[in-house]
């Protein structure tokens, strides 16, 4: 099968470890920073791949800078990120023993952290006892009683997480590992990401994962909740509890953003006419796909594609809007 292998940052060496995936491709560097600790910088072109996860008393923190992450450890358990969310999960082997990850947009690009926790707490108390983490309070004050969870990073530790994300090749080793102390602190004392949240049965999630591909796959505009919800039997109010619950943002955000992000990604990898782009997104002109990929990010649809297409590649290019 093939595999996406992870390389040693720092030397450029193979490492014993990698991605089983049937399609795709992709770039795994890891970081060791100290014992116990490890920033890996994922860039990956693949829909997804799964994991058998060892039993240890570890931590993984995972910061989403582009695409899409959904992330199940079990038919309840499962979190998704979108681009400035970060997610904490425990795998102590109760918890987290395997995990699936897929990535709807077909592509992923991120920084995470794999920490050992008695290994980084030993390097800590030996080498910066004063900087030292507590990762059991970190846990405590993170999850609570959960295991896993996912939410916003905010503009502290998003801006931490993107230092690390746009310099692992570039900075030294030192200074890294200052990051990944500042990194913990910060999330020892951050607030609890949210409250805990309501049950939600493996039938409900199915449900609410089907209902999320059909509207997605609608392009026209004319799926109703109210007939969506009558259809399964739910109230409308159910309906969007369950799927914020799932997908953590109301019904028509998540979809909305689903296919702006879908735009991006056609109009950086393909030529397709922005027009047929914007149809795609669900708009019936151009400038109301202009504006709201705008708002979203920062540049027209055109500049945002002259910015992710090499120059050099123009030439033969066909016209694009």
């Amino acid at each position: 099968m093939p595999r996406i292998p992870f390389v040693d940052g720092f030397t450029g060496r193979p490492l014993p470890h990698g991605f089983d995936c049937p399609q795709g491709s992709g770039a795994v560097a890891c970081y060791p920073l100290f014992d116990g600790v490890t920033a890996i910088l994922l860039r990956l072109e693949v829909p997804g791949f799964w994991e058998i996860r060892e039993k240890r008393d570890a931590l993984e923190i995972n910061f989403c800078a582009n695409g899409r992450f959904e992330c199940a450890f079990s038919p309840r358990d499962h979190v998704t990120l979108t681009p400035g969310d970060m997610s904490l999960s425990i795998f102590d082997g109760a918890h987290g023993a395997w995990a699936e990850s897929r990535f709807p947009l077909g592509y992923y690009e991120g920084v995470s952290f794999d920490v050992d926790c008695p290994a980084a707490s030993r390097w800590m108390a030996a080498n910066v006892p004063a900087l030292a983490t507590d990762f059991s309070a970190l846990k405590e004050n993170i999850l609570g009683a959960r295991w896993c969870a996912a939410e916003s990073a905010g503009p502290r530790c998003e801006h931490v997480f993107r230092e690390f994300y746009e310099n692992l090749p570039y900075f030294s080793r030192d200074y890294l590992r200052l990051k990944a102390l500042e990194l913990f602190m910060l999330l020892r004392n951050i607030p609890r990401f949210g409250r805990e949240p309501d049950y939600c049965s493996p039938k409900q999630l199915e449900l609410v994962r089907h209902l999320r591909d059909h509207l997605l796959s609608d392009r026209t505009g004319r799926v109703s909740l109210p007939v969506l919800a009558r259809e399964h039997g739910l109230s409308v109010s159910h309906l969007q509890k369950l799927f914020r619950q799932t997908y953590g943002a109301p019904i028509y955000h998540y979809v909305k953003e689903y296919r702006l992000e879908q735009a991006a990604v056609e109009l950086a990898k393909t030529r397709r006419r922005v027009t047929e782009i914007a149809l795609d997104a669900g708009y019936d002109s151009a400038s109301k796909f202009t504006e709201a990929f705008k708002k979203r990010y920062g540049l027209t649809p055109s500049a945002f594609r002259a910015g992710a297409i090499p120059e050099s590649d123009w030439n033969n290019s066909t016209e694009l809007e």
